[in-house]
């Protein structure tokens, strides 16, 4: 085998990720059918979550409750909706997984380690060096993941890090692979190691054990490395998006070179994937790449709307309706960072003109585009639940979040989606550098005095990640370290952020106390010790 995609334990489950599907099928397009993806992720939360719900269910649950296992494979079916009467009992399906994530994600939080710091996972990973610990998870790893590796011998791996959670997991099984055939090469991409990759490669513990980092979208950087490890073409200074260090141990930093164009990438292989182990049957699909908008200043978004790209319409809705009859599956979630009001309608018309018959959520701004009108074709579509990021109820923070919306807008086009039947989730941020406790209950109140036009607010600290870390003045902040990363909210999740101080505003300290009383005032997931809201 040439190419060995992984999604490493332990993250969210819920139902399959994109990022792998999309470079299994790029790369295949591109002369590389030796690959698999294996989602190690799925097969361990699966085996664990099934071992809990078949001890004392009347515990996990209540009294009444019998063979939770076989009404959780029913929910499963019944949102495949494979036939008329089983589209009528969604509701008690998705009450059925919902529960059932909540409750046995408390019991893996258990036995899965928490990462306090990017210290805390270089510490613990040293602590067990040879994995002798007892814990199910290392033994996974041990007995089930790394044979499994060296019985499918790739030349080179490639690992999704999305989670903080995973990092810990991730390495250990690098280490073992380091130490059993070390001629495999290893690439780190996703979220957390193509924003925290100087922390990765500025630590000792850490950077023997994997070769360089993929930062940003991976189609085009993983395609020339394949053609540099597998077939001896140009060299690693030639391969676009790449971090590493060179053999005299200096960091070489390449230019991030240009996204593929969303009508050249194939639609997302999803076969290597045991869809029937994720909570929800539901696929992952694009539509666009990066934001039109760009300007957030928390986002790690910021100033990509010059490459904003949209596929055409006609390929979107191709693309869809092959995906549901190939793997038999009607629920799809848009994982967009954000969509244009008129395509998105446009796309929406010919959905509903072809009778594709999809029910699917989407991440959406708050435009004015998205008239009464508009929502309506929107819902005949099948869009069911939008998440819209708030971010705040307060003008001046919002102005220098850079957001481009006000609070008057926000609620006219909420109502305009509620009234349409579709359900509503609002993001929202507190402690975004500068704000007063004051500006920060604005955010509570207008959450309070709207609920009738949303149906869940998820309120989560903020989190330094972005370009803001080279407007220190602007935003009155100090002593950045980007080499170890830290979470501030202990509670909630388990999401890095670069460590730094604060000149002006709510310190971290008031800020949480304010989180948790949000929190409690608008029944906000987290609290609680809930694995996949801490894992988000």
């Amino acid at each position: 085998m040439d190419l060995l995609l992984i999604f490493p334990p332990l993250g969210n489950h819920e139902n399959a990720h994109i990022g792998l599907p999309l470079l299994k099928s790029y790369v295949a397009a591109n002369g590389y059918t030796s690959c698999k993806i294996k989602d190690y992720n799925v097969e361990l939360m699966d085996k664990l979550i099934r071992k809990f719900m078949s001890g004392d269910t009347s515990v996990l649950f209540n009294k009444r409750s019998k063979n939770i296992n076989q009404n959780y494979t029913r929910a499963q079916e019944i949102l495949r909706g494979k036939n008329e009467s089983d589209k009528l009992k969604t509701g008690w399906a998705t009450d059925m997984i919902y529960r059932y994530l909540s409750i046995a994600g408390d019991c893996i939080a258990k036995i899965s380690f928490d990462p306090v710091t990017f210290k805390s996972v270089e510490e613990e990973f040293l602590k067990n060096e040879r994995m002798t610990s007892d814990n199910t998870i290392y033994r996974y790893i041990e007995d089930v993941i790394i044979p499994d590796i060296l019985c499918k011998n790739p030349k080179v791996i490639g690992f999704s890090i999305t989670y903080a959670s995973q990092v810990l997991y991730t390495l250990h099984i690098c280490r073992e692979i380091r130490r059993k055939k070390p001629s495999i090469k290893i690439a780190f991409g996703g979220a957390i190691s193509s924003i925290f990759w100087k922390a990765f490669l500025h630590s000792s513990v850490i950077s023997p054990y994997f070769d360089v980092i993929m930062r940003g979208e991976g189609e085009v950087p993983l395609l020339k490395l394949c053609d540099c490890w597998l077939k001896n073409i140009g060299t690693l200074a030639d391969v676009p998006n790449l971090v590493y260090l060179t053999e005299s141990g200096e960091l070489q930093e390449n230019e991030v070179g240009k996204n593929c164009p969303m009508n050249d990438i194939p639609m997302p292989d999803f076969s290597d994937m045991p869809l029937e182990k994720y909570a929800y049957p539901k696929l992952p699909f694009q539509m666009t790449r990066g934001c039109y908008w760009g300007k957030c200043a928390f986002c790690g978004h910021r100033g990509c709307n010059s490459s904003y790209m949209m596929a055409t319409k006609e390929k979107v809705v191709h693309d869809l309706l092959t995906l549901k009859e190939k793997y038999g599956i009607r629920l799809f979630h848009f994982a967009d960072d954000a969509i244009l009001p008129q395509y998105f309608v446009d796309v929406a018309k010919i959905l509903i003109k072809e009778k594709v018959d999809i029910v699917y959520s989407v991440f959406l701004r708050t435009e004015k585009g998205f008239t009464k009108e508009n929502c309506e074709i929107l819902f005949k579509s099948g869009l069911r639940s939008v998440l819209f990021g708030i971010e705040s109820g307060n003008a001046r923070i919002l102005n220098l979040m850079e957001k481009g919306m006000d609070t008057d807008n926000m609620k006219k086009v909420l109502r305009n989606f509620k009234e349409a039947g579709i359900s509503n989730h609002l993001s929202c941020i507190i402690g975004f550098p500068t704000e007063e406790k004051e500006e920060a209950y604005d955010t509570i109140r207008f959450l309070l005095d709207n609920k009738d036009i949303y149906h869940k607010a998820y309120i989560t600290p903020f989190g330094l990640f972005s370009d803001m870390v080279n407007q220190i003045e602007k935003f009155e902040i100090e002593d950045v370290d980007v080499y170890n990363p830290l979470r501030h909210d202990k509670k909630g999740y388990v999401a890095f952020e670069y460590s730094y101080t604060r000149k002006k505003g709510m310190s971290v300290e008031e800020y949480l106390e304010v989180l948790d009383e949000a929190r409690g005032k608008i029944d906000s997931v987290p609290p609680g010790a809930n694995y996949f809201s801490k894992s988000l």
